[in-house]
């Protein structure tokens, strides 16, 4: 089943390989006189792994991308047929 996306903010298009989440953690010097503590940060990004028609492979943020047809149909043809 192909998968097809489209990147919102360039137009580019890949095939869809896959989604998961990015984690992030982040540690910086805090500049605060009430406390000397490092400001730690940490996150998960919903990103979606596709690929360009060379092949290369690389993370996208997920909010990022839109589906532009499955297997060949626009999403709502293929949600048409649900019972």
């Amino acid at each position: 089943m192909a998968v097809i996306v489209r990147h919102k903010k360039t137009n580019a298009e890949y095939i869809l390989l896959g989604a998961g989440f990015g984690a992030f953690k982040a540690l910086r010097p805090s500049f605060s006189l009430a406390t000397l503590a490092p400001h730690e940060e940490s996150g998960e990004l919903p990103v979606a792994l596709v690929c360009d028609e060379e092949g290369a492979a690389k993370w996208v943020r997920s909010e990022n991308l839109e589906v532009l047809n499955v297997d060949g149909e626009r999403p709502a043809e293929v949600l048409a047929r649900r019972p």
